[in-house]
């Protein structure tokens, strides 16, 4: 892009459209979400509103679901084959831009249930819709039918299929998708979603009852789905259930080499990248021609960093979710015996609950006025091996009470294995001041993370005990922030607005809590409005209480 298409999409986000190009793309990349809708795509949005669920039933049998476009005889006779570790079953996917392609082939090895016959089974077309059907065989032995299916991986993706784990992708061919056969989603009926994914009551529970109410919000797989689909993700070629490790690190990895080439004249580039990058994360973008979903801007990269990060949440939640013999008795108990962490209700007329709601109100910034919020819950949380991290850090100077916010995907995730800072592969110009954990003293700045939508309007934050020491102050974007100065604990992004630190309130274990109603700070710079803290180590992180909110949007 030029520094004149820059200036345009500054001005569509209502950020400065002054300075350089580097400059431009910095603003762009960190400019803050207002709402779930004003990150997402025009486009992506339209096609997530009218994205609908049809009823699909899927028969498992062994480690793998039989296509669900099978007949109904071919179900009740056969399964997909399984040789020890090896499951007979590829989805492949290929996505070009230039070409207008976005297109699926799958390959099915079928055994029958008696053992005594054997069929391929290919079905192919473009994504949304159904495609066409072949079916070879049968076959008497399985000799055959596993020549079949691997001459016809290779004709589609140029890779043996012996050597599928180290999978190569090539011009024109199909990609691999790796499935995590470990378990099988639970829940082989999809139904017409309902008027909301969170409107799920709790079933009879050990669980103290707030605990439980909460522990159904976060802990439910349709919610994932229903929310990733409405932001473009494809569950029905790749599901929640069936994502790995590798897929995700892979949707980092071409985000990076996006990065690169943003900013730059390459168009052609990008194409070839937005495609491989839709081939390793699916979408589902009907008949739409694929140009008009390049990923060519800073704010498209953030979108989709995004994305990643919540599928990388939901990754870990689905295995941690997965259905354990007896766990039915009780399941919310056996959720929350899996977080690894003790949630004890805040009671609504204590101290700490009318601290933490005068915390919440006084730092509701006036720029977030589209919305507001009432406290659904709070719970202190305690994580286990946690506190013992943060021993070390227990008597650090300058250790504040700072929000997070994330998307109601996450908490599962978030909660179990704590607060994480972006692998490797992630692009670092996702990350202002680098790759950290960031949080905020504005509720409303972190709220925004929240994504919820009168659709969904339940949001979850954490308040965290943030050990910061001496802060590095920063007013612009430093993408190498993390490699702190000496004697330096933390990074802070200085913004034009902050609480009033002469009204913050010091706990009796020396936290501050920013809790003063905001007032602009003289002579700062840069383009923040609100303040930033990044830590570059998880060890300096305590959480301390979960607020659980609800959003009211005026319009």
């Amino acid at each position: 892009m030029n520094v004149k298409q820059l200036r345009q999409q500054a001005s569509l986000l209502g950020v400065s459209t002054t300075g350089t190009k580097r400059q431009l793309i910095d603003r762009l990349c960190n400019a803050e979400p207002d709402n779930h809708q004003s990150l997402q795509p025009k486009e992506e949005q339209e096609q997530g509103e009218k994205e609908k669920e049809k009823i699909v039933t899927a028969t498992k049998k062994g480690s793998a679901v039989l296509d669900q476009f099978l007949s109904d005889q071919i179900k009740s006779e056969y399964h997909v084959l399984q040789i020890g570790d090896d499951v007979y079953d590829a989805m492949l996917n290929q996505t070009y831009v230039g070409d207008n392609n976005n297109k699926f082939y799958v390959i099915q090895l079928l055994e029958s249930d008696d053992g005594g016959r054997f069929m391929v089974y290919n079905r192919w077309g473009r994504v949304g819709v159904n495609g066409q059907v072949k079916l070879f065989g049968p076959y008497t032995s399985r000799d055959p039918a596993i020549s079949e299916f691997e001459q016809k991986f290779y004709a589609k993706t140029k890779n043996h299929w012996s050597e599928r784990k180290e999978f190569k992708c090539y011009s024109k061919c199909y990609a691999w998708l790796e499935m995590d056969y470990s378990e099988q989603e639970k829940d082989p009926v999809v139904k017409e979603k309902p008027d909301s994914a969170i409107a799920i009551q709790p079933r009879e529970t050990q669980l103290e009852s707030r605990v439980a109410k909460f522990i159904s919000l976060i802990c439910n797989v349709s919610m994932m789905k229903q929310q990733m689909m409405e932001i473009g993700y494809n569950a029905n070629k790749l599901p929640l259930g069936k994502l790995s490790k590798s897929t995700i690190l892979k949707g980092y990895d071409v985000l990076k080499r996006i990065s690169d080439v943003i900013g730059t004249a390459d168009r052609l580039k990008l194409e070839q990248l937005s495609g491989e990058f839709y081939t390793v994360i699916p979408h589902d973008f009907g008949f739409k021609k694929m140009r008009e979903f390049v990923i060519d801007t800073p704010q498209k990269l953030k979108f989709k960093l995004e994305m990643v990060e919540a599928l990388g949440e939901i990754e870990v939640a689905t295995k941690l979710l997965e259905d354990e013999p007896g766990m039915q008795e009780d399941p919310l108990y056996s959720h929350y015996k899996r977080l690894h962490c003790e949630l004890t209700p805040v009671e609504v007329d204590s101290e700490e609950f009318t601290m933490i709601a005068m915390y919440l109100q006084n730092t509701h910034a006036k720029t977030h006025s589209q919305y507001t919020v009432d406290i659904a819950q709070i719970f202190k949380i305690s994580r286990e091996e946690e506190n013992e991290r943060f021993r070390k850090f227990s008597n650090t100077k300058n250790r504040m009470l700072l929000w997070h916010g994330s998307r109601l995907t996450n908490w599962t995730g978030i909660l179990s294995q704590g607060l994480r800072i972006a692998p490797p592969e992630a692009p670092v110009t996702g990350y202002m001041f680098g790759k950290g954990v960031y949080f905020a003293d504005m509720f409303s700045k972190s709220a925004n993370y929240c994504y919820a939508n009168n659709a969904v309007p339940a949001g979850v934050l954490l308040l965290c005990e943030v050990a910061l020491g001496d802060m590095a102050e920063l007013s612009y974007a430093n993408y190498d922030a993390d490699k702190l100065p000496s004697g330096k604990l933390s990074t802070k992004g200085v913004g034009k607005t902050a609480p009033d630190l002469s009204d913050a309130k010091a706990l009796e274990d020396g936290v501050v809590v920013p809790l003063g109603k905001p007032k602009e700070q003289q002579g700062t710079k840069g383009s923040l409005l609100y303040n930033e803290y990044i830590v570059y180590s998880v060890d300096q992180i305590r959480m301390r209480y979960v607020v659980q909110v609800n959003f009211n949007y005026k319009h």
